[in-house]
C-alpha cells in the first residue's frame, strides 16, 4: 500500500508507466464548458488535426484500490471467491457509493474521454474517489432499526457501531455488540438465510461518530447471474461463476435439518432439562422485552422474537471461546459448531480448565473474525546451567559455544570400533562400486556427511546390515534416523461435541454460574445461532419475582458448614436396630423417590416443598453437592463429626468440569485417573465395551473405588448426546483428599480401615467366575479372563441398593469383598453374600429381563458386575465356548422365538445353510435405550441383523417413524451386496433386544458351492431383480428386466414443481426397505404416512371395483396422495409384484423439510394439484 491511503491492484501487476485517473481534471472540463471557455469557434476556423486515438490497455489499466477497498475484499464472507469475481464485486459497490453521492460522470484521462456509469465497459471500475467510499454517521446516529427490509452488508471503517437489542423498532434497549474497524453486521439478511431480509437489531453509531461502507446484496446476486456469453439462449445456460453460485449456495444454510427462525421461540422457554416442567418468559407478568408480534400480530423486529440476537458465523470461526465466563445461552438454527478436545483430554476430563483466563469482561461469543495462526513453536536447544565460579568454567563455555554453533556431522571412524575400521571402510567403498552409495563428494579418506544428508543415514544402513557399528555407532544411528526422519506428531482427537440444528449452549451461564469452556467451539461451516444474552433477560424481569431464579446470592462459609453439620436421615443409618442385622433398608427407594423436581429448574424454585424452593439456580446446584456429601456414606463418614475447617476444607478441594453433549468424563482403564466426581447437572451415560449399561443425572457419585486406588476405571462416562446443553460435575482428587486429611488422624484412620477392608478385591481375577454354574462347563482361561476384564467393578456403601426388585437387569453380582443381602421385599427373608458368592445368574443368560429381589450392601463392599453383551462378546471371540453358554439359555428354545428359515431373504434356503449361518453368527444383546445403528452407520462387515427379541425404534433427524419387531431384519440391503450407502437413519432398542447378526461371508460361501446352487435361485433371483437385473421365473430363465432408477427420489413427478436445492436434499430423508412377492405394502384405507419412490422391481396397484390391475415398476412413487393429505387413506392396495426395493418418506420427514423450505409447500401442492397454499394447510 502506497502513501494517500491507496493500494496497488491485487489481480495484476500494474505497469510503471500508468497512471491513476484523475476525476479532478475531468471536472475542470465540464466547469470551462459550463463557463464557455471551451474556445470551439476558434477550433472550427482552424484545420482539423486528428490525434491518434490512444490504444486502450488492458481493464485494469490504471485502477487504484483504496485501503478500505481491500478491507472489504478480504472479509471472512469473500474467502471463497476469486479475486475476478471480488474486483467485479468492488466495481459494484463503487457503482452504489457513486449512485449514492449522485455522481455519474467522470472524465477518463487516460483514454480522453467521458465515461458515465451507464456506458462504462463491463470490466472497467470507476475512478477511485476518497470521499465516496463509505457513508459517515453522527454520534448515536440510527443506521437501521430493527424490523426494517435491508439486506446490506454493514462494514465498520472507523469509529464503532452498536448492535442492540429489545424493542428494535423504537432504537434498541440493549447493547449486544459494538463493532469496531473491519468487523461486519448484517450476514443472515445478505446471504438470505432462511429467507429473510428483514433486520432483527439496531444499528447505531456509537458516542464518537463512525464511517461504514456497504455491500449490497443485489450486487452479488447480479453478478451470480451473469453467464458464459454465447449460452444465453440455452434452457440451462452455464454460469460464469460457478464457484462462486456453489459457494454462496452453501453460506445460505438451505439445508433440510434447519429450523426456522420460528425456533428461536424455545430460548424463551426456561427448561435446563428434559423435563416437562417450563417457564416462558413471554408470559412473565411484567415483563415488556421479550414478545414475537406486536398487537396487530404483525412482526415488528424482524422473523426472531424481541429480545433475541441472531449472528452468523464461518467455517472454522470460534463461537465461543475458551476459558472465558459465559454470558449467554445459544441455540443454533442452521449448521453445525464442533468443540476441540483440549491437550490431554482425550480420555479425562482430569485436565480441563475451569477457572477463565480473560478478565476484561469480554464476552465468551466470538467475534466473527478469521482465526489468528496458532503462534510457531521455537526449537531451543536445552543447555545445562554452567557455575562461573568453577574450574574449567571458561573451557566449557567455549565447547559449548562450538557444539551450538558447529553443524553436527556424521563422522565415519566414530561410527566403528578400531579393529573393524579396514572392514567397514572396504564395505562401503564395495557397496559404491554397486551403485548403492554415492561417495564422489568424500575429497579425503575422513569420510564426513551432514546431520540431515541422506547420504550418511544410506552409509550408516549399509555399516549396520554387515554388522560393524560400534555401540557409539548405534547410538549415532538412532540419532540420525530420527533427525531425518522424525515421527510424525499424533493428530489432535476428533472433537466429541459435534452439535446441530436445535442444540442449545449456556443454561449454566443464564443461571450465573461461572462455566468456563476449555476448548473452544468453532463453526463447523457456516452456522447460523440465536442468542440470548444473560443481562438481557435481567433486564427484562427486574421488576418480576421470577429474576431471583437467574440472581445467585451465594452461600457464606459459615452456611456451607451448617448444611454440612446438619444430619439427614437415611434408609441406612442403623438407629437402635442391631448391628449384626445390618442396615435398616425399610421399603424399596425406587418407590419413594419419583417424581422430585431437578435443582435450576423453575418447578423445583416454585414449588411449596422440596429442597430448593426459592433457591437461585446456582445455589440449588451448590445445595446439589452438600446433599451429594451429605448422603454419600463412604464421604459422610470421615467428616460428619470433622471441625468446621475441615468442612470447608472439604468443599473447596472440589473442582467443577464444564462438558458438553457427548464429551467424556472418563474412558475405561484410563490411567492417572484416581478421582470421584459428583453429577451437578446434566444426564450423562456409562458404557461398558460400546454398550449402554445405565443413565446417571443430578446427585449421582461415581469413582469411589478410583478414590481410594482399589480399582481402575472399569467404564466409560460421558455426556449424553441427548443432554439439553452443557452438563457440570464437581470432582474430588485422591491427592487432594490426602492431603487435606494430612492433620486430621480421625478421618484418616477411618479411610485407612475402608481400604483394608476392601482391600482382598485387588487380589480377585478370573477364578473367582469358575464357581458359577453358568460357567462350569466352560472353565477356558481365555474365555473367563476376557469375561473379568470386561466386567465392571463397583464399590457401594452400607445401605446401598445393588438391585432392587422389577427392576430390568441382564447382569449378574459377584461379591469380591464385604457383605450384601439378598432379601425380597415386605417379608422377612434374606440371604447374605460374601466373596465368591454370586446372583442373578438367570439376568445374564436372559432367561428372566427383571430382578427377582432386593440386593443391600451391609458394610462397604465391592462387587463384579458381568454384563450380558459381554458375555455374548467373549463368546464370540472365544467360540470353544459358545455351546456351553447358550445351551443354558433356554429361552432360545421357546416357540416365541423366530425361526432364521421364516425370513424372506433366506425364503427356500436348506436347512443345512441355514443351521451353518445360525453356527456362525453372532448372538447380540441391547439393553432398552441403546443405540442399535447411528444416522450415517452401517452394521459392520455388512452383516444382517435378525431381532429374536425386543422391539427397535427407527428415527430420522430425530423424528420417529416405525418400529421393527420379533423377526424383522436390519441391514439386508448390504447383506445381499446391493449399492446402498448408509442413510440418516437411528435405530434405538425400545425394549431390550437379543439380536442375531448373520454374516454375509457365509452366503458368499454357499453362492460359490455347486451343492446349492439349485436352491439358491430364488436367492440369486432376488438379488438380480434388486440390482436391476433380468427377472427370472422358477426355473432361472429372464422373463423380463427389472427397471433400475437410482434416482427415484430426485425425479419423481412429486417434485416435478420444486427447487433443484430442495430435491438434492430429499434423499437424506428416505428410508431403505425391501419387500419380497406378494407382500403386501400398504392396504386400501390405510393411513398414508409414507409414500415410496419405486428403485426397482414391479408393484401391483389393487382398487376395490377396478377391474384391471396397474402394474408400476422403477421410477414410480405410490402412496404420495395419502402422504400429501390430498385424500384421507390409501386409495389401493399395493402389493409387490417382484422383489421390489423402495424408498420411503414418512409425512413427518416431509413437513420437517417444508418447514425449512417454507416456498417449496406451495411448489409442491402447485405440482400435483395445481393450485396454492402450502401442502398441510
Amino acid at each position: 500500500q502506497g502513501a494517500g491511503g491507496q493500494a496497488s491492484s491485487a489481480l495484476a501487476a500494474r505497469p510503471p508507466a500508468a497512471a491513476a485517473q484523475s476525476p479532478r481534471s475531468a471536472r475542470a472540463h465540464v466547469r470551462d464548458m459550463a463557463r464557455g471557455d471551451d474556445d470551439s469557434d476558434d477550433e472550427q476556423q482552424k484545420p482539423k488535426v486528428e490525434k491518434p486515438k490512444k490504444e486502450r490497455g488492458p481493464t485494469w489499466l490504471g485502477e487504484a484500490w483504496a485501503r478500505e477497498d481491500v478491507l472489504i475484499l478480504t472479509l471472512p464472507v469473500f474467502s471463497g471467491c476469486s479475486n475476478e469475481f471480488k474486483r467485479l464485486l468492488l466495481r459494484a459497490i463503487r457503482f452504489y457509493e457513486f449512485e449514492s453521492a449522485g455522481r455519474e460522470t467522470w472524465w477518463d484521462e487516460d483514454n480522453e474521454e467521458i465515461c458515465t456509469l451507464e456506458n462504462l465497459h463491463p470490466d472497467r471500475l470507476p475512478p477511485l474517489q476518497q470521499k465516496f467510499i463509505g457513508q459517515t454517521l453522527d454520534p448515536c446516529e440510527f443506521l437501521c432499526q430493527g424490523g426494517d427490509y435491508d439486506t446490506r452488508l454493514v462494514l465498520v471503517l472507523s469509529g464503532s457501531v452498536e448492535k442492540r437489542i429489545g424493542d428494535g423498532a423504537t432504537g434498541g434497549r440493549c447493547v449486544t455488540r459494538r463493532l469496531s474497524r473491519g468487523d461486519c453486521e448484517g450476514l443472515p439478511e445478505f446471504l438470505g438465510v432462511g429467507g429473510t431480509q428483514q433486520r432483527t437489531c439496531v444499528l447505531r453509531a456509537g458516542a464518537e461518530g463512525a464511517r461504514v461502507r456497504f455491500v449490497t446484496r443485489d450486487a452479488v446476486q447480479k453478478l451470480l447471474k451473469v453467464t458464459v456469453p454465447g449460452l444465453e439462449e440455452d434452457d440451462d445456460p452455464e454460469p460464469r461463476w460457478p464457484k462462486e453460485v456453489a459457494y454462496f449456495q452453501t453460506l445460505a444454510l438451505d439445508r433440510i435439518d434447519a429450523l426456522p427462525h420460528k425456533a428461536s421461540r424455545e430460548l424463551l422457554f426456561w427448561q435446563p432439562l428434559n423435563r416437562a416442567d417450563r417457564l416462558e418468559f413471554m408470559r412473565i407478568d411484567g415483563q415488556n422485552m421479550f414478545r414475537m408480534d406486536n398487537a396487530l400480530g404483525m412482526s415488528v423486529s424482524g422473523p426472531v422474537p424481541e429480545g433475541i440476537e441472531e449472528r452468523y458465523y464461518l467455517d472454522g470461526q470460534i463461537v465461543l471461546r475458551a476459558e472465558v465466563k459465559g454470558d449467554c445461552l445459544i441455540m443454533i438454527l442452521r449448521g453445525e459448531v464442533e468443540a476441540e478436545v483440549p491437550e490431554g483430554c482425550g480420555g479425562q476430563c482430569l485436565p480441563r480448565k475451569y477457572v477463565p483466563s480473560v478478565h476484561d469482561g469480554s464476552s465468551w461469543l466470538g467475534d466473527g473474525r478469521c482465526p489468528s495462526p496458532a503462534p510457531r513453536k521455537e526449537w531451543t536447544v536445552q543447555t545445562q546451567a554452567v557455575n562461573p565460579q568453577e574450574p574449567d568454567t571458561m573451557a566449557r563455555l567455549m565447547a559449548l559455544r562450538q557444539e551450538l554453533a558447529a553443524p553436527k556431522q556424521i563422522i565415519f571412524c566414530a561410527l566403528t570400533k578400531p579393529q573393524d575400521f579396514k572392514r567397514a571402510k572396504r564395505k562401503l567403498a564395495q557397496a559404491a562400486e554397486e551403485g548403492q552409495i554415492d561417495l564422489s563428494k568424500q575429497a579425503t579418506t575422513d569420510w564426513r556427511w551432514a546431520w540431515d544428508d541422506p547420504v550418511g543415514l544410506k552409509a550408516i544402513n549399509i555399516l549396520k546390515s554387515h554388522r560393524v557399528l560400534s555401540e557409539h555407532g548405534e547410538q549415532v544411528a538412532e540419532e540420525v534416523k530420527l533427525h531425518q526422519h522424525p515421527p510424525r506428531p499424533p493428530p489432535p482427537p476428533e472433537p466429541e461435541a459435534v452439535l446441530g440444528s436445535g442444540t442449545t449452549i449456556g443454561h449454566l451461564a443464564m443461571l450465573g454460574v461461572p462455566i468456563v469452556l476449555s476448548g473452544v467451539v468453532r463453526a463447523k461451516g457456516p452456522v447460523h445461532i440465536v442468542v440470548l444474552h444473560r443481562h438481557i433477560l435481567l433486564e427484562a424481569l427486574k421488576d418480576c419475582p421470577e429474576r431471583a431464579l437467574f440472581e445467585p446470592v451465594g452461600m457464606t462459609v459459615e452456611e456451607t458448614v451448617e448444611i454440612l453439620s446438619t444430619p439427614i436421615p437415611r434408609k441406612g443409618d442403623p438407629g437402635a436396630r442391631p448391628a449384626h442385622l445390618g442396615p435398616n433398608t425399610g421399603p424399596p427407594r425406587h418407590i419413594t423417590e419419583q417424581g422430585e423436581a431437578k435443582a435450576a429448574s423453575y418447578a423445583a424454585w416454585s414449588q411449596k416443598r422440596g429442597p430448593f424452593v426459592g433457591l437461585a439456580g446456582a445455589d440449588a446446584l451448590k445445595q446439589v453437592m452438600l446433599t451429594a456429601i451429605k448422603s454419600y456414606i463412604l464421604l459422610w463418614d470421615l467428616i460428619h463429626d470433622a471441625p468446621p475447617r475441615l468442612l470447608e476444607a472439604v468443599i473447596s478441594q472440589f473442582e467443577p468440569r464444564y462438558l458438553l453433549p457427548n464429551e467424556t468424563v472418563i474412558v475405561d482403564e484410563e490411567p492417572d485417573a484416581d478421582f470421584l466426581f459428583i453429577v451437578i447437572h446434566g444426564e450423562f451415560v456409562v458404557t461398558l465395551e460400546g454398550a449402554e449399561i445405565d443413565h446417571i443425572g443430578q446427585g449421582d457419585i461415581q469413582g469411589a473405588a478410583q478414590l481410594l486406588t482399589l480399582n481402575d476405571w472399569t467404564r466409560t462416562v460421558r455426556v449424553s448426546a441427548t443432554n439439553r446443553g452443557e452438563a457440570m460435575i464437581q470432582l474430588l482428587r485422591r491427592s487432594k483428599l490426602v492431603e487435606m486429611l494430612a492433620g486430621h488422624p480421625v478421618p484418616k484412620i477411618r479411610l485407612r480401615e475402608v481400604e483394608e477392608l476392601l482391600r482382598d478385591a485387588k487380589q480377585a481375577d478370573w477364578r473367582i467366575l469358575k464357581q458359577i454354574p453358568a460357567f462350569d462347563s466352560c472353565t477356558l482361561k481365555p474365555f473367563l479372563a476376557r469375561l473379568y476384564k470386561d466386567a465392571d467393578i463397583r464399590l457401594y456403601c452400607p445401605g446401598d441398593f445393588l438391585a432392587e426388585a422389577g427392576q430390568t437387569g441382564p447382569s449378574m453380582i459377584v461379591v469380591l469383598a464385604g457383605e450384601v443381602r439378598c432379601e425380597q421385599p415386605q417379608t422377612l427373608f434374606y440371604v447374605e453374600l460374601k466373596r465368591g458368592d454370586w446372583c442373578f445368574q438367570n439376568n445374564i443368560l436372559g432367561i428372566e429381563a427383571e430382578r427377582a429381589h432386593d440386593v443391600v450392601a451391609i458394610t462397604h463392599v465391592m462387587v463384579m458386575v458381568l454384563y450380558r453383551h459381554a458375555l455374548l462378546n467373549a463368546i464370540v471371540a472365544h467360540p470353544q465356548a459358545r455351546e456351553a453358554v447358550l445351551d443354558n439359555e433356554t429361552w432360545r428354545a421357546e416357540e416365541s422365538v423366530p425361526k432364521l428359515g421364516k425370513l424372506n431373504v433366506f425364503d427356500s434356503v436348506p436347512e443345512a445353510l441355514i443351521k451353518r449361518l445360525e453356527k456362525e453368527s453372532s448372538p447380540r444383546y441391547f439393553k432398552a435405550g441403546s443405540i442399535i445403528l447411528g444416522a450415517g452407520q452401517a452394521v459392520e462387515d455388512d452383516h444382517v441383523l435378525f431381532i429374536l427379541r425386543g422391539e427397535v425404534r427407527i428415527s430420522v433427524l430425530g423424528i420417529p417413524t416405525r418400529t421393527m419387531g420379533v423377526g424383522a431384519a436390519i441391514g439386508v440391503h448390504r447383506f445381499l451386496g446391493l449399492d446402498c450407502p448408509p442413510g440418516q437413519m437411528e435405530i434405538v432398542a425400545t425394549s431390550p433386544c437379543d439380536v442375531m447378526a448373520l454374516k454375509r461371508e457365509t452366503m458368499q460361501w454357499a453362492l460359490e458351492e455347486e451343492r446349492f446352487e439349485d436352491d439358491l435361485i430364488p436367492y440369486k433371483n432376488g438379488k438380480s431383480i434388486l440390482s436391476g437385473g433380468q427377472i427370472l421365473d422358477a426355473f432361472g430363465f429372464p422373463i423380463g428386466s427389472a427397471k433400475f432408477v437410482p434416482t427415484c427420489v430426485e425425479e419423481s413427478e412429486v417434485f416435478g414443481a420444486c427447487s433443484r436445492e430442495f430435491v438434492a436434499q430429499i434423499p437424506k430423508l428416505v428410508e431403505e426397505v425391501a419387500f419380497w412377492p406378494k407382500e403386501v405394502i400398504y392396504r386400501q384405507g390405510d393411513v398414508g404416512d409414507f409414500m415410496y419412490f419405486i428403485k426397482a422391481g414391479r408393484v401391483r396397484l389393487e382398487a376395490m371395483g377396478r377391474k384391471q390391475h396397474e402394474i408400476v415398476g422403477g421410477g414410480a412413487t405410490i402412496g404420495d396422495m395419502a402422504c400429501l393429505d390430498q385424500v384421507p387413506n390409501h386409495v389401493e392396495t399395493a402389493i409387490a409384484e417382484t422383489h421390489v426395493w423402495a424408498r420411503i418418506l414418512h409425512k413427518k420427514l416431509l413437513r420437517r423439510a417444508l418447514s425449512s423450505f417454507p416456498e417449496e409447500g406451495r411448489r409442491l401442492m402447485g405440482s400435483k394439484a395445481g393450485g396454492g397454499g402450502n401442502v398441510f394447510g
